[in-house]
Protein backbone atom coordinates (compact mmCIF):
# COMPACT_ATOMS: atom_id res chain seq x y z
CA UNK A 1 0.00 0.00 0.00
CA UNK A 2 1.35 3.39 -1.02
CA UNK A 3 1.67 6.00 1.73
CA UNK A 4 -0.62 8.98 1.31
CA UNK A 5 1.78 11.86 0.87
CA UNK A 6 0.89 15.38 1.99
CA UNK A 7 0.91 18.10 -0.64
CA UNK A 8 3.02 20.16 1.76
CA UNK A 9 5.06 18.67 4.60
CA UNK A 10 4.39 19.74 8.19
CA UNK A 11 7.38 20.69 10.33
CA UNK A 12 7.16 20.34 14.10
CA UNK A 13 9.57 20.84 16.96
CA UNK A 14 10.22 17.45 18.53
CA UNK A 15 12.41 18.11 21.53
CA UNK A 16 15.58 19.80 20.32
CA UNK A 17 14.99 18.74 16.69
CA UNK A 18 12.73 19.76 13.85
CA UNK A 19 10.72 16.81 12.55
CA UNK A 20 9.29 16.68 9.03
CA UNK A 21 5.93 14.95 8.66
CA UNK A 22 5.51 14.05 4.99
CA UNK A 23 2.66 11.55 4.92
CA UNK A 24 -0.05 9.76 6.89
CA UNK A 25 2.38 7.15 8.24
CA UNK A 26 4.69 9.87 9.60
CA UNK A 27 1.73 11.70 11.11
CA UNK A 28 0.34 8.61 12.84
CA UNK A 29 3.75 7.70 14.24
CA UNK A 30 4.14 11.22 15.61
CA UNK A 31 0.64 11.32 17.06
CA UNK A 32 0.96 7.91 18.72
CA UNK A 33 4.19 9.02 20.39
CA UNK A 34 2.56 12.19 21.74
CA UNK A 35 2.43 12.05 25.57
CA UNK A 36 -1.00 10.95 26.84
CA UNK A 37 -0.92 13.65 29.50
CA UNK A 38 -0.79 16.32 26.76
CA UNK A 39 -3.62 14.96 24.61
CA UNK A 40 -6.55 17.35 24.26
CA UNK A 41 -9.64 17.45 22.01
CA UNK A 42 -7.68 18.98 19.11
CA UNK A 43 -5.23 16.06 19.38
CA UNK A 44 -8.15 13.62 19.12
CA UNK A 45 -9.52 15.45 16.06
CA UNK A 46 -6.15 15.38 14.29
CA UNK A 47 -5.68 11.71 15.12
CA UNK A 48 -9.15 10.84 13.76
CA UNK A 49 -8.39 12.81 10.58
CA UNK A 50 -5.19 10.82 10.06
CA UNK A 51 -6.93 7.51 10.72
CA UNK A 52 -9.70 8.41 8.28
CA UNK A 53 -7.13 9.40 5.64
CA UNK A 54 -5.31 6.11 6.17
CA UNK A 55 -8.61 4.27 5.60
CA UNK A 56 -9.23 6.27 2.41
CA UNK A 57 -12.21 8.13 3.91
CA UNK A 58 -10.50 11.54 4.10
CA UNK A 59 -8.04 13.35 1.86
CA UNK A 60 -4.39 13.37 2.98
CA UNK A 61 -4.23 17.16 2.72
CA UNK A 62 -7.20 17.44 5.09
CA UNK A 63 -5.23 15.33 7.58
CA UNK A 64 -2.21 17.55 6.96
CA UNK A 65 -4.29 20.61 7.84
CA UNK A 66 -5.50 18.88 11.02
CA UNK A 67 -1.92 18.03 12.04
CA UNK A 68 -0.87 21.62 11.32
CA UNK A 69 -3.72 22.98 13.49
CA UNK A 70 -2.84 20.57 16.29
CA UNK A 71 0.85 21.52 16.13
CA UNK A 72 -0.02 25.23 16.16
CA UNK A 73 -2.23 24.77 19.24
CA UNK A 74 0.50 22.75 20.99
CA UNK A 75 3.09 25.44 20.19
CA UNK A 76 5.32 23.09 18.19
CA UNK A 77 4.55 24.14 14.60
CA UNK A 78 7.66 25.30 12.75
CA UNK A 79 7.90 27.32 9.57
CA UNK A 80 8.89 25.46 6.44
CA UNK A 81 12.67 25.58 6.18
CA UNK A 82 13.88 27.40 3.09
CA UNK A 83 16.42 25.47 1.07
CA UNK A 84 18.57 27.56 -1.23
CA UNK A 85 20.41 25.86 -4.03
CA UNK A 86 24.02 27.00 -4.36
CA UNK A 87 23.46 28.37 -7.85
CA UNK A 88 20.85 30.79 -6.47
CA UNK A 89 23.34 32.61 -4.25
CA UNK A 90 24.89 35.49 -6.16
CA UNK A 91 28.61 36.08 -5.90
CA UNK A 92 29.57 38.84 -3.49
CA UNK A 93 30.46 42.03 -5.24
CA UNK A 94 32.67 44.99 -4.44
CA UNK A 95 31.52 48.17 -6.20
CA UNK A 96 29.59 46.18 -8.76
CA UNK A 97 32.44 43.88 -9.78
CA UNK A 98 32.55 40.17 -8.86
CA UNK A 99 35.02 39.32 -6.12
Amino acid sequence: MRAQVFGRAVFVRDGAHIREIQDIADALAFMCAWPPSRRAPIYESALRACQAAQAGQFHADGASDAIRAFARSAGILEQTPIAIDPWVIAAQTRRGAPV
